[in-house]
């Protein structure tokens, strides 16, 4: 299933973060760096359920220590 407009949105704003954290969100994943990669040169992209796993990846990120 593709992400919802919102989760675009979301991936838009976090892009900088995702990009610096490239291979702990792939990983995250299960996914290879290279393709999180090629996703952010707009190449294919996430499912709705990846989408929501990268979202929740930077929540707990940016959770005070």
């Amino acid at each position: 299933m593709e992400p919802t407009e919102e989760q675009y949105a979301a991936l838009g704003n976090y892009g900088v973060i995702i990009t610096h954290n490239a291979s702990k969100v792939a990983e995250a994943l299960g996914i290879s760096a290279q393709t999180l990669m090629g996703w952010t040169e707009g190449k294919g992209g996430p499912t709705a359920e990846q989408a929501e796993k990268i979202l929740e990846f930077i929540k707990q990120q940016n959770k005070p220590a």
